[in-house]
């Protein structure tokens, strides 16, 4: 049987993407047949040449074309009439460049078109098939990555390598692996299908710069598919802001669309979404990990110090990992077996163990707990050797790796720094692939958010109720409008005096609850946009109605609250008080987009003019001299003794006018 042919289109001792590629397919598989195509050379690196593509001795398992765009499109006719499967385009020149390029680039489609053969590019720098061991990717390429479960589909031909690298980094292994270029022919959605029916890929990376309205329903017909077989798609999308879109059209001749409902796309047809190339590939490696089967998506996390278990509980709460309630008899078992002074809780913190070995030991009650879907053990020293003095360390990791064979549990250890591998971790990992030894805690947990998200807390009745410490709304305005921050006008009246009482108001109004609570928006204690004043007490007895269904009890209500509204920017301005690090303002987007944004800036207090005006230009308002001075006025009151004896103030939202600005909201509280 005669050996596989690949042609090399343009090869040049002085042409970098060709250098590449000869380097490339002959380092994966010196059996390959490589044959260099160029008038202008009878060697190079080694290798007869032949003066143009009619000359090759057989059809061509794949050719990698780089030379000038005119050329290209008469090389790439003759390729496919020859045959020959695939064709990788380097040049550029096509679509993304000028009208001639983009006739070109039609002249291409028309020519593969019907044909069986597949073209990638133009403006790409090839793929890989792992499993075929043919490399044709023109530009240095991380040849150790070994075979395995995960493809990759770049549209970016510069970050393909990149990406190989860090896949033999995170130990994945990579079947297939292509950059579209300006995908022509196959362009992303294409070379994913692709990727997808290979029967040796379990999951597919993907970096997307973009989706045009053509694409979308190829895109969409790959995720259902995806989902039909089973398999996971991971995508990593850029072009999100308005200069990254810029770049994307500059570079692919693509379309970015609109972020946020691509993110939509995604969740609906069950594609996670990477926020860089390190979660990429540790989403992959999550993936293949899986959870145990019938389980509920909650980790575990096996706590050997106060300091691992104190991180992953910061870190699970940060990104939104879903963390396991343990079973009652799970918990029953590890008190039997802790000593004194332990923390019987996920993330356990267990000292003085009376069995650390063993499916009777606390490592083995966590395996067996019937809540746990993943188990994840952070490593808080260097990875052990075979030592005789870590002989403790070697023992425990192979009694974890057979733990979790035993039980069918994932398992993940996890360094909490950067520390070395050791032959015996490489070696760990050789016999125990289902065991993932990973670095970087933090990356793993904002993956593990994305696969085991925390679900979000039900609002309970008994959650709502007053605090003594809290300053009904009126008290407060009263407090910020003594700092020198004016406040909007507003009257304070009982439901049914509300109309008379606000007759010198100009609407339209917006209606609070007077209650010691915080967050009155939350239970449906604040109406706005009220335009009569005959309609506030009405709107004063919904107000009631709601916030006594939320859990308030009546004789807590005050009182209503009449406010004229004022329209502008909105900040948020939020004093607090560390008990260590002293007082401290916190400047943000206000209103409702103070959650929904998370936009803010933390500071020291005092706090000086000129720092208060970058806190303001931070969120948009600047060069605006009555902000700043509000601003410092009531920081520098809430370090004196006007606002000193209190814990929190909160003006939300400050609104600032072209010329003025008003505090419509406030709260403040008092030290408990």
């Amino acid at each position: 049987m005669s050996r596989p042919l690949v042609a090399v289109v343009g090869a040049s001792p002085r042409n970098f993407w060709t250098t590449c590629a000869l380097h490339n397919l002959r380092t994966l598989n010196p059996d390959l047949d490589v044959v260099p195509v160029t008038p202008n050379h009878e060697t190079i690196a080694g290798l007869a040449t032949v003066p143009d593509v009619a000359a090759l001795p057989v059809t061509p398992r794949a050719a990698i074309v780089a030379i000038r765009r005119e050329a290209a499109v008469e090389a790439v006719r003759a390729l496919t009439a020859a045959g020959t499967r695939d064709i990788v385009l380097v040049t550029d020149g096509f679509g993304e460049r000028d009208d001639v390029g983009r006739a070109l680039q039609a002249e291409l489609v028309e020519i593969v078109s019907g044909t069986p053969t597949r073209l990638w590019g133009p403006n790409c720098v090839g793929f890989a098939d792992f499993a075929e061991r043919v490399c044709a990717v023109a530009e240095p390429a991380w040849l150790e990555a070994r075979p395995g479960p995960v493809s990759i589909v770049s549209q970016s031909g510069a970050l393909l390598s990149a990406f190989l690298a860090a896949a033999a980094q995170e130990n994945l292994g990579v079947d297939f692996c292509a950059s579209t270029g300006n995908g022509a022919v196959l362009g992303v959605p294409q070379a994913l299908e692709l990727a997808l029916r290979r029967d040796t890929t379990k999951v597919v990376c993907v970096y997307l710069e973009g989706v045009s309205e053509q694409q979308l329903p190829a895109f969409v017909s790959a995720f259902d598919y995806a989902r039909e077989v089973g398999k996971q798609i991971i995508v990593l999308k850029s072009g999100v802001s308005e200069r990254g879109q810029r770049a994307v059209l500059s570079h692919t001749a693509s379309i970015a669309g609109t972020d946020s409902v691509f993110s939509e796309l995604l969740r609906e047809h069950g594609v996670l979404r990477a926020d860089g190339v390190d979660e990429l590939l540790r989403l992959a490696t999550l993936c293949l990990l899986g959870v145990k089967s019938g389980r509920e998506r909650a980790v575990s996390v096996l706590g050997g110090s106060g300091g691992a278990a104190a991180l992953c509980s910061d870190l699970a709460d940060k990104h939104g990992v879903n963390l396991t309630v343990f079973a009652d008899a799970t918990v029953e078992k590890i008190r039997e077996l802790a000593g004194p002074g332990s923390f019987i809780d996920n993330p356990l913190d267990v000292i003085g163990v009376k069995r650390r070995e063993g499916d009777e030991s606390i490592n083995g009650t966590v395996f067996k707990d019937p809540n746990t879907g993943l188990v994840l053990l952070p490593w808080s020293v260097q990875f052990p050797s075979e030592t005789d003095h870590e002989s403790v360390h070697t023992w425990n990791w192979g009694d974890l790796a057979r733990l979790s064979t035993d039980n069918e549990m994932p398992l993940i250890i996890n360094s909490m720094a950067p520390v070395p591998d050791t032959e015996f971790v490489r070696g760990y990992r050789e016999r125990h692939p289902h065991v993932a030894v990973l670095h970087n805690l933090r990356l793993t947990f904002s993956a593990l958010a994305k696969l085991f998200p925390a679900g979000e807390k039900e609002a309970k009745a008994h959650d709502v109720g007053t605090d003594a410490r809290v300053l009904s709304e009126a008290a407060s305005r009263d407090l910020v409008a003594a700092a020198g921050v004016p406040v909007v006008r507003g009257v304070r009246a009982a439901a049914d005096e509300l109309a008379s009482a606000a007759a010198g108001l100009r609407p339209p109004f917006a209606v609070k609850v007077l209650a010691p609570i915080s967050h009155k928006s939350r239970i449906g204690g604040v109406a706005l946009g009220i335009a009569q004043t005959g309609d506030l007490p009405a709107t004063a007895k919904e107000i009631e109605s709601n916030v006594v269904a939320a859990g308030l009890s009546p004789e807590d209500i005050e009182g209503y609250l009449v406010e004229e509204m004022v329209f502008g920017r909105e900040v948020l301005v939020g004093l607090n008080t560390d008990p260590v690090l002293g007082r401290y303002v916190v400047v943000g987007l206000g209103g409702t987009a103070t959650e929904l944004a998370n936009r803010s800036l933390t500071r020291r207090l005092p706090l000086r003019p000129e720092e208060a005006e970058h806190l303001l230009a931070e969120v948009g308002v600047t060069g605006h001299a009555a902000a700043v001075d509000a601003l410092t006025r009531v920081c520098e009151a809430f370090t004196g003794p006007a606002l000193g004896e209190y814990e929190t103030v909160e003006i939300n939202p400050l609104i600032v006018t072209p010329t003025e600005c008003w505090a419509a909201d406030a709260v403040a509280t008092r030290f408990g």
